[in-house]
C-alpha cells in the first residue's frame, strides 16, 4: 500500500467517524426533545451528559 492510498483510507475513516458522531448527537437531540432522561440518552448514544446538555 502506498502513501496516497494510506492517506485516502485515513481520510475516509476520519469522515466516517465524524459522520457517526454527528448522527449520535442528532439522535440525542431528538431524545432530549422528547423528554428522555439525559442519563438514559448518554447510555444509549455513548455521549457524555455534558455533551447532551449542550445540545
Amino acid at each position: 500500500r502506498n502513501t496516497l492510498e494510506y492517506a485516502v483510507e485515513e481520510a475516509e475513516m476520519k469522515g466516517l467517524k465524524k459522520g457517526k458522531a454527528e448522527e449520535q448527537r442528532q439522535i440525542a437531540a431528538n431524545f432530549k426533545k422528547q423528554g428522555v432522561n439525559v442519563e438514559t440518552i448518554a447510555q444509549c448514544t455513548g455521549l457524555s451528559v455534558e455533551e447532551i446538555d449542550e445540545l
